[in-house]
């Protein structure tokens, strides 16, 4: 039977693989004797030949290395790691993802999960893997984990964040006291506001949102979607209407003591 190809070559992967095996040629190399010398083995050579593997980090600097080729691999290996995160956010969500680190100000309401940006990698990778491949799961989990540094940042953008009480209490046992540690942590960040929507609140709003102000450009807003086509919506007006629902969505939550008290309570409960 042949090898499975990995099922979304980038453009710079078949580019590596063709330069891998140009040079590899070119230098009289069966892929048993490339491998004695660079460490590793022929059939590691093999799957990324036959695409069944993508290259790795350290195959790109040991390739680098044994052909004198001055980080041209690694500079391959780097667009096609770039490209794969690209082909894997959805079409969607990609122009959210792109202006996150742009804004000044972030108003976030999640009517059934948390929000991408404070996860635990515990949680994200439960959410995301459903119908995944593991390996395009772990992949989606570090872009997750990447798009957190916005709030690392010396000058994080501010945040405020709603969330319904029954997202907390539906959180599955063995993951539920880390993402609700990470909740309280996040609420003493100076420019994070979170506050809970208690269940019986007479809040209907059924799909999540997201606004995004910046400092030089007009708001902008994401409205999630089934099946992750979510939209970004870029008309005053309609950034507007959102901007005021959030606002009203806002009034039936709790304060923010209220809402650490009862994450706190949901979570000593586990």
């Amino acid at each position: 039977m042949a090898p499975s190809r990995d099922a979304a070559p980038s453009a710079y992967q078949e580019v590596f693989v063709n330069e891998l095996r140009a040079r590899r040629e070119a230098s009289g190399l069966s892929r048993n004797k490339l491998a004695a010398a660079l460490g590793c083995t022929p059939q590691w050579i093999a799957k990324v030949e036959t695409f069944e593997k993508p290259p790795s980090e350290g195959l790109a600097d040991d390739l680098d290395t044994y052909f004198q080729m001055g980080g041209a691999f690694r500079r391959m290996w780097e667009k096609h790691v770039e490209a794969r995160k690209h082909g894997l956010i959805p079409n969607g969500f990609r122009p959210l993802a792109e202006a996150e680190p742009e804004a000044s100000h972030i108003s976030i309401y999640e009517p059934l999960l948390l929000t991408g940006l404070l996860q635990t990698e515990e949680y994200a990778r439960f959410v995301l893997g459903a119908g995944m491949r593991t390996d395009q799961v772990e992949e989606l989990v570090a872009i997750r984990m990447e798009r957190q540094a916005i709030l690392r940042r010396a000058d994080p953008p501010w945040m405020f964040v709603l969330i319904r009480e029954a997202v907390i209490r539906d959180l599955r046992w063995e993951f539920r006291t880390d993402q609700c540690k990470r909740l309280l942590e996040v609420m003493d960040h100076p420019k994070i506001a979170l506050q809970v929507i208690p269940t019986d609140a007479a809040v209907f709003q059924p799909c999540g949102f997201q606004l995004l102000g910046f400092k030089q450009a007009p708001d902008v807003a994401y409205v999630d979607g089934v099946g992750r086509h979510g939209q970004v919506l870029t008309n005053p007006r309609d950034v507007q209407e959102l901007a005021i629902l959030f606002n009203v969505i806002r009034t039936a939550a709790l304060s923010g003591a209220e809402s650490e008290n009862l994450i706190r309570t949901i979570m000593e409960s586990t």
